[in-house]
């Protein structure tokens, strides 16, 4: 004979398992295919280096492979929407300085950025 506290540990274990099963179906579902992306791509000018700083070092910081032209392309195509992701960089665009006002001892110091980067972003496709 089952007792009563047994059948409703019977149910609740019936209802997890139906909601794991169900729940795996529709998560199958909503995938669509694999590789199946929206691709778009972006133009803009990459955020200037913070500061002002001898020439070599701004330049150094900017250009392509640096920590930051990475974070900042992948930003540019974040600026798109939710779950935009960079895909690759089509044109590395064209390294502009600026010269900073304001006496610095002598020396001339800089803020430099990539001007005109165009990066390929992309989204996963749904099919809802």
């Amino acid at each position: 004979m089952i007792k009563e506290g047994e059948t409703m540990k019977l149910n609740i274990f019936c209802l997890f398992a139906l909601l794991f099963a169900f729940s795996n179906l529709s998560f199958a579902a909503s995938e669509g295919k694999e590789g199946d992306w929206d691709m778009q791509n972006v133009t803009g000018d990459l955020k200037p280096t913070a500061g002002c700083k001898d020439k070599d070092k701004a330049e150094k910081q900017t250009i392509p492979g640096s920590y930051r032209f990475k974070k900042y392309t992948t930003k540019l195509c974040n600026s798109i929407g939710y779950g935009w992701g960079k895909s690759r960089v089509v044109s590395n665009g064209e390294l502009t300085c600026e010269a900073c006002a304001g006496d610095y001892e002598g020396k001339e110091k800089y803020r430099c950025f990539m001007k005109d980067v165009t990066v390929e972003c992309k989204i996963v496709k749904r099919g809802f």
